[in-house]
């Protein structure tokens, strides 16, 4: 019998006997359908064979690709693992027996560095097991004794592990340590990650951990004491950001200064009873007793010693406190002696003191133009810095990095400035050599004047939406906020204006007439009467990128590396540009056939408004090795550069270059860091003859200053205190500058060198940024010169009265 399968009906026949007229119909009609089905189902198959071969094409010729521009880079690339399989932290002196150690588990993942690291901090903030004991009070059970480090390893060098392997130890072993609480103070979009850490490194463990984690979004205001009170009394690690513990402890008895207290905008109003209540009982918890270890991740926040959360952390009653930074050396020696005071209080002197044996000395002999007496004398007090602070900084820097991943180039590449906006600028710039202006003003104005010309030389489209939202934004308190905008970048004398100083006084053509009207109709009208608006027309000009050479060498980056296979970060200070790309993304997408981008898929953002949890499912899906859609992350250089892994990509732009260099060092090392597997590049993109171009020079300045003061290498002094002055002059001309020339060395990245040749009008030059930081062996204390400064630290104890400094 044979069988015949039809719309799930099975019919039997004879193959001796003749079919009837029915069974004749369905076998027509199986045949005739079955020749569609399968006509339909070989082109089907036909269509997934092509779109595979295509993948698997596409995919070849990104793996044949990733060898031509990475290949060679990576074979190069040899990592040795020196793996340890013991770490211990104190043995019985008598029978030589383990006292304290580290778990294995631990150990054998651990770089030599972070080994040493772990061995520093236990032996500058807690020595012995004999020595803590000694410093328990016998009455109220409180540790009186220990001090505070810096963990000042470069960033991507695993500073969390470090921190969470000496934690999980002193908690193990909280019976010999007599550590039971542990408050971890961080940038509250680094708080996620910080509980992951503790999570994947301590799951496979016996000895648990409670970690908690202190949020808005987890904790509600009614639940926050119960809360603390549940760690306070069980013990374990406590996560919370800076503000939030500035909130829950600080009252105006801490501050003292009323010019601070006007910068904070705190009230002068005396806390109610119910309020104060609050505030003293969490004051038990996180300030007095308290924590027993306190640890401050990306501890240069805490860089101006006279802000609100600087003088309450100086009121937490544990002396074992620990600094992590990469960057140690923020915009200037203050914030330095800043974080070394929370650590020792008074190791340094006061700050007066500080300023008056090294800041100013060290700062007179970095220039150009620096007296030979003044570049003497900074190398000496260089020198007494690095002995005084040796038992208090553990510092590795960028050579360890190196020495466990493979290479990174960077790039500061200079473009030509396009006549558009280069006449835009001119007319800027002129219109404010007619206004005088006090030099108080002077100062206040630079804030308005780098975000306008910001705008312009990124493409000047932006002008339309920058005064738009301006406009929309006149009130009291939205001009303080975009006065605001950039403070943190300016050094402190910038910071000094008051809040009389608005941005409608200090935006730079008047407005005074447009932003008393409320009415969004009249909009159009005020755009209208805008210095700018006859140079060019902003309507047609939004995807205009000839307006814009670092527009069309960001999408030239942005091809390759979707062409290559390679991630690519994009950071930017400004929230209007991170919005002006999107949209350019939007428009690519419309343009092209094959590239889409596809926000949260295609393409993430991070910025201030981008909630916790929502920044750290996209950082899982950007990380995500198997998915090849994600491949572009835009960020905004404040809100993302702290704290966040992204080493899935290995392509870095920074789009503007900020006044601070620790914000740029901290953006590109979002990718360059440990885990990072391919070489890395960045890309630093700057127009010739504008004012970034001049703070780019100034952020070199301040590199140089940071390494020798933590790293005792002595640079080259680039520019002289005329040149800082000078961020108002431009000069487009190329050939003027003797950096308008390409670099000597043979260019390793054939991403930026495919570019230099497609777009040679736009590209003036390129160098490596490192560069500027080579090692000048001139510059080394002689043996003569390293004998006198050891006398020196003793006598600089002497130019001071007081019995406060603690010198060593």
């Amino acid at each position: 019998m044979e069988t015949q399968r039809f719309d799930r009906t099975i019919y039997k026949t004879n193959r001796f006997t003749h079919p009837t007229l029915e069974e004749k119909f369905l076998n027509e009609l199986w045949n005739k359908n079955s020749k569609q089905v399968i006509k339909e189902q070989i082109e089907r198959d036909q269509r997934i064979k092509l779109q595979q071969d295509r993948e698997e094409a596409a995919r070849i010729e990104r793996i044949l690709k990733q060898q031509l521009y990475n290949g060679d880079l990576i074979d190069a690339y040899q990592q040795e693992q020196n793996i340890e399989f013991e770490l211990v932290l104190e043995t019985n002196p008598e029978t030589n027996d383990v006292v304290i150690e580290v778990a294995l588990l631990l150990v054998i993942h651990m770089k030599p560095h972070q080994i040493d690291g772990v061995k520093f901090l236990w032996n500058q903030i807690f020595e012995s097991t004999s020595q803590i004991a000694s410093s328990i009070d016998n009455y109220t059970k409180i540790d009186q004794g220990g001090s505070g480090a810096i963990l000042a390893h470069c960033m991507g060098l695993g500073k969390t592990l470090t921190t969470i392997v000496l934690v999980h130890t002193l908690l193990r072993y909280s019976n010999l340590t007599h550590v039971r609480r542990v408050l971890i103070l961080c940038p509250i979009n680094t708080t996620i990650n910080w509980r992951n850490e503790f999570d994947d490194w301590l799951k496979d463990l016996e000895a648990t951990i409670n970690v908690y984690l202190f949020t808005n979004d987890d904790i509600r205001t009614e639940n926050r004491e119960d809360f603390l009170r549940t760690w306070y009394e069980n013990g374990g690690v406590l996560l919370m950001g800076y503000e939030m513990y500035r909130q829950l402890t600080f009252t105006i008895d801490d501050k003292p200064d009323d010019q601070v207290r006007n910068i904070f905008k705190i009230d002068k109003k005396p806390p109610s009873l119910i309020e104060q209540i609050n505030i003293d009982t969490y004051r038990k918890y996180l300030r007095n007793p308290g924590p027993d270890l306190i640890i401050c991740d990306e501890g240069h926040i805490i860089k101006n010693p006279r802000s609100a959360i600087a003088s309450t952390l100086s009121k937490v009653r544990t002396r074992r406190r620990i600094v992590l930074t990469g960057t140690p050396m923020q915009n200037n020696l203050k914030e330095y002696f800043s974080m070394v005071n929370f650590c020792k209080p008074n190791f340094l002197g006061t700050e007066r003191e500080f300023s008056h044996l090294f800041r100013k000395p060290i700062e007179a002999g970095q220039h150009r133009d620096s007296s030979p007496y003044q570049v003497k004398t900074m190398r000496n007090r260089i020198s007494d810095l690095n002995k005084l602070l040796k038992n208090i900084i553990h510092r590795r820097g960028f050579d360890v990095l190196r020495s466990y991943l493979p290479p990174k180039f960077e790039y500061a590449v200079k473009i030509k400035c396009r006549p558009m906006q280069r006449t835009l600028y001119e007319t800027y710039i002129n219109y404010h050599r007619m206004n005088s202006f006090n030099d108080n003003l002077k100062l206040a104005k630079l804030f308005s004047d780098y975000q306008y010309l910001m705008k312009i030389w990124t493409h000047p489209w932006l002008l339309q939406p920058y005064f738009t939202e301006y406009y929309n934004k006149n009130s009291k308190e939205n001009q303080t906020q975009l006065e605001n905008i950039f403070q943190d970048d300016f050094d402190d004398e910038y910071n000094k204006i008051n809040e009389i100083s608005s941005t409608q006084n200090i935006l730079s053509l008047p407005l005074t007439n447009i932003v008393n009207q409320d009415s969004q109709e009249n909009l159009s009208n005020a755009m209208k009467q805008q210095w700018w608006f006859n140079i060019f027309d902003p309507t047609n000009t939004k995807f205009d990128f000839e307006l814009s050479g670092k527009i069309v060498i960001l999408k030239g980056i942005l091809d390759e590396c979707e062409s290559i296979g390679d991630k690519l970060l994009v950071f930017s200070r400004s929230l209007i540009v991170l919005d002006y790309l999107e949209q350019c993304l939007d428009y690519w997408s419309e343009q092209s056939l094959s590239s889409k981008w596809e926000k949260d898929i295609d393409y993430f953002r991070i910025d201030g408004q981008v909630s916790i949890k929502h920044r750290a499912a996209n950082i899982k899906l950007f990380n995500d090795t198997n998915n090849t859609r994600s491949r572009l992350f835009l960020i905004s250089t404040t809100a993302g550069g702290l704290g966040i892994n992204l080493f899935s990509a290995n392509r870095v732009i920074i789009l503007d270059t900020s006044w601070n260099p620790a914000h740029d060092l901290q953006a590109m090392f979002r990718s360059y860091r440990l885990g990072q597997t391919k070489p890395v590049y960045i890309y630093r993109l700057m127009v010739k003859g504008t004012m970034e171009e001049k703070i780019y020079k100034r952020q070199i300045t301040k590199q140089a200053m940071f390494h020798r003061v933590i790293d005792a290498e002595q640079l080259a002094r680039h520019f002289t205190y005329d040149e800082l002055a000078q961020l108002y002059e431009y000069d487009f001309d190329i050939g003027n500058d003797p950096m308008d020339k390409h670099d000597a060395n043979p260019i390793q990245d054939k991403v930026l060198q495919y570019l230099i040749n497609k777009h040679s009008d736009t590209i003036v030059s390129y160098c490596e940024h490192d560069s500027f930081l080579t090692h000048h062996d001139e510059e080394i204390l002689t043996a003569e010169e390293q004998n006198q400064t050891n006398d020196q630290i003793k006598t600089h104890q002497h130019e001071f009265e007081g019995d406060d400094i603690i010198w060593i």
